[in-house]
């Protein structure tokens, strides 16, 4: 006997930084009025097989003990993040997604809201940039250091790096991400790496996420792409997070604390970015962008 859905869950499919439809990276956004069980969370996301699925969930804002949960007029809201395979404490397209579905979906009366994470409070606001209306801005925190290192052989070759020339390599310990120079934006476009082999390698140091980067051109400040089979992912449509990173490594040789990035995936992505300090700390990146709602519905469960 087949059980029947008992309840229905708006949500919406959104590409975040994106230019135009089909762009970017997507992510689903389910709007949750009560609190589901983490099976279910990732259940759905499992369905939804999307690099990431959101579930929203209005809160009661402590400070001015507001007992109004409305969608329209909350400005706190609990954010989750799952992949096929497990939550994550912090993603950026996803949580940008989730800001799109709020100020342009929604209709929130309100340009700046909190998203309660794993990971802490995150500001959210709508705002004017660069004379063009409602982008979102979304700050949230960066790995404040990395070491020069040189990648190993197997690594290298199974990336498929084999005459290309890398001007530099540095790896983010926390984050376990390598970050690699190509000297050639049209051989970062050409690369073609093993993912297979770069699962079943060893290496001395864990790893995560890999990102090749090249110096951008009259439009781009830098050009990147993001690999990461290890999370199950094995290209990045546009990895935000990883983007703070690359904003970390770029800041002294170009000497510039603001970049527009385009991370060169099948899809295509834009970012603005802006290197903040806290604390006399460059330990917070601003990430700027755009989302397009692609698909809408209801879920059941």
């Amino acid at each position: 006997m087949i059980s029947t859905p008992i309840q229905k869950i708006p949500f919406y499919q959104v590409d975040a930084f994106a230019t135009q439809p089909f762009s970017g990276n997507p992510a689903a956004v389910f709007l949750c009025d009560e609190t589901l069980s983490d099976k279910q969370y990732l259940n759905i996301a499992r369905e939804m097989y999307l690099p990431e699925t959101t579930f929203l969930r209005p809160l009661i804002d402590k400070k001015t003990k507001k007992e109004n949960l409305n969608w329209q007029t909350a400005n706190l809201f609990e954010v989750r993040w799952f992949m096929i395979n497990e939550e994550t404490n912090l993603c950026g397209h996803a949580t940008l997604a989730a800001a799109h579905v709020i100020f342009e979906e929604i209709k929130n009366i309100h340009t700046e809201v909190t998203f309660r994470t794993r990971s802490g409070d995150l500001v959210i606001r709508k705002d004017d940039f660069e004379g063009e209306e409602n982008f979102i801005k979304m700050q949230f925190p960066v790995e404040e250091s990395f070491e020069n290192r040189t990648p190993e052989a197997n690594l290298l070759k199974s990336l498929g790096i084999e005459n290309q020339k890398i001007n530099s390599s540095v790896y983010f310990p926390i984050k376990q991400t390598w970050i690699l120079e190509f000297e050639s934006q049209e051989e970062l476009e050409k690369l073609k790496p093993n993912f297979e082999e770069l699962i079943k390698n060893k290496y001395q140091n864990p790893i995560k996420k890999i990102g090749i980067t090249v110096k951008g051109n009259s439009k781009y400040d830098f050009i990147s792409r993001c690999f990461c089979p290890w999370i199950g992912i094995n290209e990045d449509a546009l990895s935000a997070v990883s983007h703070g990173l690359f904003a970390k490594y770029w800041q002294p040789q170009l000497n510039k604390n603001t970049f527009f990035a385009y991370q060169a995936s099948k899809r295509g992505g834009h970012i603005h970015l802006q290197l903040l300090k806290e604390n006399g700390k460059d330990n917070q990146v601003l990430l700027i962008g755009k989302g397009i709602t692609t698909l809408e519905g209801n879920g059941r469960i």
